[in-house]
């Protein structure tokens, strides 16, 4: 017992050192997140004048849902209201009305919504600023558990170059869109943060608050689960009362699932309703296998320069050209995450690479008709390891980090454009 505590001493004695060192002086997290204040800044810039020199799509009005969604005219409309467009529709929808059974509402769970419609008391009910000032503040939250997470075990410089990836990734823009990608990134990294830190109670608590603002929350139950037996050495004997924290993770689902099954007497509605995305359920190589055919139909509509003949099915209604575009960003977007799922195997910790590999396989379970990696390259976002696999990769390799670097804000800069005048992205 005397050896087991002296060990534990030791080890969080080493990890305070750790952490002072890998966190170096102050102006390095303020760099970091000087690094996230520009980026926002460059994705406003860029679809405000997307808005002005390309304009708003015409679509219909219960996509759009004016009275709400677009809260804002002229200049001001150009830059704010794109923040609130497709799924942040439902979420402006859903903190104004609530649920129902007879729409999908139920597949957005319930934590973003239920801040939006608090705190936008303060904003006068302005759920369009509400929703942007959320997604920004959990944003610069999460870079800074990022910076202070990466820095305990790789130091400073990984951290940056990690919050950098992260902030200038082809669809970083959603992270300060009305949407739940900056809130689940930010419980996501609390609850990794906390774990590595053996605040397991804290840990459970981000997981839980995770589970309740997406199904993948759950996820989290492993890497926790993981990095908690590491610290015992992997050995099932030296459990203790910590262990039941990790229960706390699931618990975030029943919770929902509860208040389905007294509202509307389906526990699995969330589930249920994923049929109006024309999502069903397969195992992940069916998934990859026509993400494959999607993308090479894709790039065939695109070659042939026409639309009469089609190379990939299309719903009534669609734009082909948009469709084929789609799911070529798509499937590049898995190719990405796998490269460097793959070169992170013995650069990052297990529980890191683990739960990496876990957010790619997650919506791959679920693919869509039209598109069968639907919105894959936006789950990508909560895989922050991925991030410091990238990191990694382009450390001390100058020609590797600007290559990454310039197509990524390439990328990023024509995907918000995109973004911003109402055109599908992810």
């Amino acid at each position: 017992m005397l050896r087991r505590r002296a060990s534990e001493a030791a080890g969080e004695a080493g990890l305070r050192q750790r952490l002072a060192a890998g966190l170096g002086k102050p102006g390095q997290l303020r760099r970091s997140l000087l690094t996230a204040a520009v980026t926002r800044l460059y994705i406003f810039v860029v679809g405000l004048a997307a808005t002005y020199v390309i304009g708003v799509q015409s679509t219909p009005w219960a996509w759009r849902y004016p009275r709400y969604a677009e809260a804002f005219h002229g200049f001001l409309g150009h830059l704010l209201n794109s923040w609130a467009t497709w799924d942040g529709v439902w979420y402006i929808k859903i903190a104004q009305g609530g649920y129902a059974d007879a729409d999908v509402s139920t597949a957005f769970f319930p934590l973003y919504p239920l801040l939006l419609r608090y705190t936008g008391l303060v904003f006068h009910n302005n759920l369009v600023i509400t929703g942007i000032v959320l997604s920004l503040l959990f944003y610069f939250l999460a870079m800074i558990v990022l910076h202070k997470l990466i820095a305990l075990d790789f130091g400073a410089r990984i951290a940056g170059r990690t919050v950098l990836f992260v902030s200038i990734f082809p669809v970083a823009f959603f992270l300060q869109a009305v949407y739940t990608e900056s809130l689940f990134l930010l419980l996501s990294l609390a609850c990794f943060y906390w774990s590595r830190l053996g605040r397991w109670r804290l840990a459970g608590l981000a997981g839980l608050l995770a589970t309740l603002s997406r199904s993948a929350g759950v996820l989290l139950l492993v890497p926790m689960a993981m990095m908690y037996l590491e610290q015992r050495d992997w050995d099932w004997r030296r459990t203790d009362r910590h262990v039941v924290n990790l229960l706390m993770i699931p618990e975030g689902l029943l919770i929902w699932m509860a208040y389905l099954s007294l509202s509307f007497h389906k526990p699995f509605l969330f589930a249920a309703v994923q049929d109006q995305w024309r999502r069903s359920f397969h195992l992940p190589h069916y998934a990859v296998w026509r993400g494959l055919l999607a993308a090479g139909g894709g790039a065939l509509q695109l070659l042939s320069r026409q639309t009469a003949n089609l190379y990939w099915p299309t719903p009534s209604g669609g734009g082909v050209n948009a469709l084929a575009i789609a799911n070529i960003v798509n499937l590049i977007a898995l190719v990405i995450a796998i490269v460097f799922i793959v070169y992170g195997l013995r650069r990052i910790p297990r529980a890191y690479s683990a739960y990496a590999a876990l957010a790619v396989v997650f919506p791959l379970l679920w693919p869509s008709k039209y598109m069968p990696l639907l919105s894959l390259p936006r789950f990508l976002l909560a895989g922050f390891p991925l991030f410091l696999s990238m990191a990694l990769y382009a450390d001390g390799h100058r020609r590797r980090f600007w290559t990454l670097a310039v197509l990524y804000v390439l990328a990023l800069t024509v995907l918000a454009a995109k973004h911003a005048v109402f055109s599908w992205v992810a």
